[in-house]
């Protein structure tokens, strides 16, 4: 696509004159959370305006931000009239100016990653409707746009598809910016090759639906990083084409979804004790199994039923799984016990 014909040109612009950016994917956040506001202020109060903003021309009095809101912002609090700016004239659509706002902001104070989501939700919405479920090409076609890495731009594809309520709940806290990693691997690591393999699932409970639960163990602290989604991901990546087998897998993933407290850590075990032979399994040395076993025998020596009485109340309380657990313990050391003397 040939680039538009524009020109810029540096001149002062009076501030009443300009518009903030409704596309920004910082937004409010540009004047009531940013760190940097207050020696902003006072570098701009006592020294003015020294980086020119970029404006693009909306008629013949009006001027919207490209680049420079934080400055805008600041210049207005403190009664500024006139800024420098640099005046692109020419036509540029929506989408020039969002490529451009991108762009500037990249090369300089970066947008981090859900700020960049944030700004490409109608970009997204576009090429989704343009491309109807060819990702490979939608992938292309991001990257392209964006000047990001095929990789970077798959990530960036892979947030953009969760649930609204779930971006607008990360979108609108800062604080919450990190969930984007845990997104990332959820979508990768669970729901893409779950959907490969166990498309039969999605029949039950929406992709959506399973988003939101997983997103869930996240906002609950079930999770401390993004990186023990990892732990769980044999689970969804394996193919199943035992019928019984393949019921089991499904028990394990489901329980995964729906129990916020039931981890990945705990859903990657469970997997492994039901299909031991998918997993190369690593021996600890023996100091490891020693600290292992004495660790465990404490545990159970100081367990006792009373503990149980708070989860008696729920309908899967496990007191038979628990019993069937500790009598396969017994036996494994029996034999252990029997190797040992042999």
């Amino acid at each position: 696509m040939p680039a538009p014909d524009l020109t810029a040109g540096l001149q002062p612009i009076e501030v009443s004159k300009i518009r903030p950016n409704i596309i920004n994917p910082r937004g409010p956040n540009v004047r009531e959370n940013d760190p940097h506001r207050e020696n902003l202020r006072e570098s701009i109060a006592a020294f003015g305006v020294l980086v020119p903003l970029v404006l693009r021309r909306i008629d013949q009095d009006h001027y919207e931000i490209i680049d420079g809101e934080r400055r805008y912002w600041v210049a207005k609090s403190l009664k500024i009239r006139t800024v420098p700016a640099f005046v692109i004239d020419g036509e540029l659509d929506s989408k020039a100016v969002l490529q451009r706002m991108f762009h500037i902001h990249m090369n300089r104070d970066q947008w981090d990653a859900v700020q960049q989501c944030k700004a490409f939700e109608g970009l997204y919405s576009e090429l989704r409707e343009k491309r109807k479920g060819d990702d490979e090409e939608l992938i292309d076609e991001f990257a392209k746009f964006t000047g990001n890495d095929r990789r970077t731009a798959r990530n960036r594809l892979q947030f953009l598809r969760w649930p609204d309520d779930v971006k607008r709940n990360i979108y609108s806290d800062p604080e919450k910016h990190d969930s984007y990693w845990y997104v990332v691997e959820i979508e990768d690591k669970i729901i893409e090759p779950a959907q490969k393999n166990y498309p039969d699932y999605f029949k039950t409970v929406s992709t959506n639906d399973v988003r939101t639960f997983l997103y869930r163990k996240w906002e609950e602290n079930s999770v401390k990083a993004a990186v023990e989604v990892r732990q769980a991901a044999i689970i969804a990546r394996t193919h199943m084409r035992d019928k019984s087998r393949r019921k089991k897998a499904l028990k394990i993933l489901n329980r995964l979804v729906r129990e916020v407290d039931f981890t990945y850590e705990e859903a990657y075990k469970e997997f492994v004790q039901e299909f031991p032979e998918l997993v190369e399994r690593k021996l600890p040395k023996p100091k490891a199994l020693i600290n292992s076993v004495r660790s465990l025998a404490d545990v159970l020596s100081q367990y006792e039923l009373e503990f149980f009485e708070t989860y008696r109340r729920r309908k899967r309380f496990p007191l038979e799984e628990i019993g069937n657990a500790v009598r396969t313990l017994i036996a494994a050391a029996q034999a252990f016990l029997k190797r040992m003397k042999d």
